[in-house]
């Protein structure tokens, strides 16, 4: 079979030294679910073609649509390819009396509409081309189409007067017709009523228009009614005021959107600077400096490369070095720090340097290597978190792509064993 073949390269392939570090293991499983996929939908497709095809067909239920069967014949040692339209099985004969005296009876349910009798229609009918869901197809024939028109609509224009209307309905299901006969009255609209009030309204400014004058002037009076024009309200003023309302609050929800991604941006910047300056803080104090003088050095190698990029942990110790060097106390100075910087690794080395201040320096370094140590693994589990997250919305696409694979595999193996 094609596809234990194409697994079997795609193994073989994998281990080689060319290609193989191409098959990282997520690309690997990927290929080779979609080949085992592949195999079971070939066996599948064989089986039921060969295996279990008795060489019957089994036609569509009655009233259900007619379907096609790819097949394949060999006669005289030749094999050829052949497409049949399999019709569905036909109702019996009371079967398809019932269906025609059910559309008869859906005609009278259905084809006086917004009418209330057939002695008085004056608005549309409905003539539906089939009925009992499709199983009784209708052919209408009209003895006045200059009335009524073949979709059921009325033509007032041409209704002077009271017309009755002969209808006759052939109704045919499957092989077996009838003719449903019945007669209606169309009778004008009524100028007391709203839709016959609108109707000589528009039949009115339709004869105005008929003249060659310039400008027209609407009637005042149709029949005995009092008529009072007014050009349309459009309410522009309102939907502007509303659109500047929409845009107002669109503006504000983006505005918060990005200050909050601002606001992630700076803690996460600060945690990114956090292990740099825990380094340089237990390399200056190890090699002997104080913690006054690791912090104003920190400060000083930060402004000097700072016209080239700012980062926000090295912008606290500088604020807290420009606070010591204008008279501030240094253990102030420390604990002002997490409000510079506004994150609990900060806060811890405020703390730190605190205690430390106040109890004296000793145990400082190696507490500071500790801090360190803790700081890069900080760090290296936010790169890991940084990476699955990247791994995970590349994933979403590859899915889709392997669950389209699928249907296209699956879906005509479903289909065929559905005939059986």
């Amino acid at each position: 079979m094609v596809a234990a073949v194409l697994l079997i390269v795609t193994i073989i392939l994998s281990k080689t030294k060319k290609i193989g570090p191409l098959f990282t293991p997520k690309v690997k499983k990927i290929v080779i679910i979609i080949e085992i996929v592949g195999i079971i939908a070939s066996l599948g497709e064989y089986m039921v073609n060969n295996m279990f095809f008795d060489n019957t067909i089994e036609r569509p239920l009655p009233g259900e649509k007619d379907t096609t069967e790819e097949l394949q014949y060999e006669a005289d040692g030749n094999k050829t390819d052949i497409t049949l339209d399999v019709p569905a099985a036909l109702h019996s004969s009371e079967e398809k009396e019932e269906y025609i005296e059910k559309a008869k009876e859906e005609i009278d349910s259905t084809f006086l509409g917004d009418n209330e009798d057939l002695d008085c229609i004056n608005q549309d009918v409905v003539m539906k081309e089939s009925y009992v869901e499709g199983m009784v197809k209708a052919e209408w024939q009209l003895n006045n189409y200059k009335i009524i028109g073949a979709e059921g609509e009325i033509n007032y224009d041409n209704l002077e007067s009271d017309t009755v209307i002969e209808a006759n309905v052939t109704l045919t299901c499957e092989d077996m017709s009838d003719v449903y006969s019945f007669s209606f009255q169309v009778v004008p609209f009524s100028e007391s009523s709203t839709m016959g009030l609108d109707y000589y309204i528009k039949k009115a400014i339709r004869d105005l228009f008929k003249t060659d004058e310039q400008k027209i002037t609407l009637p005042d009076k149709v029949g005995q009614n009092e008529v009072t024009w007014s050009k349309k309200y459009t309410f522009l003023g309102l939907k502007i005021a509303l659109l500047g309302v929409l845009a107002a609050v669109g503006m504000i929800i983006g505005q918060m959107r990005e200050e909050k991604n601002r606001h992630d941006k700076y803690i996460k910047s600060l945690k990114r600077d956090y292990p740099k300056i825990v380094e340089g803080l237990a390399l200056y104090v190890g090699a002997g400096l104080s913690v006054k003088n690791a912090m104003y050095r920190l400060g000083k190698e930060y402004a000097r490369r700072r016209s080239r990029k700012k980062e926000p942990g090295f912008e606290g110790i500088l604020k807290m070095c420009r606070e010591i060097e204008e008279g501030r106390s240094e253990i102030n100075a420390y604990e002002s720090l997490p409000d510079y910087c506004p994150t609990r690794e900060y806060r811890r080395l405020s703390s730190l340097l605190t205690n430390n201040l106040r109890k004296g320096t000793k145990g400082l370094i190696e507490q500071l290597e500790e801090e360190e140590e803790e700081a890069f693994e900080m760090e290296r589990q936010y790169v890991k978190i940084a990476g699955e997250e990247a791994s995970t919305k590349m994933l979403f696409p590859m899915i889709g792509l392997l669950g389209i694979v699928l249907i296209i595999i699956i879906a005509p193996s479903i289909f065929n064993m559905n005939t059986i």
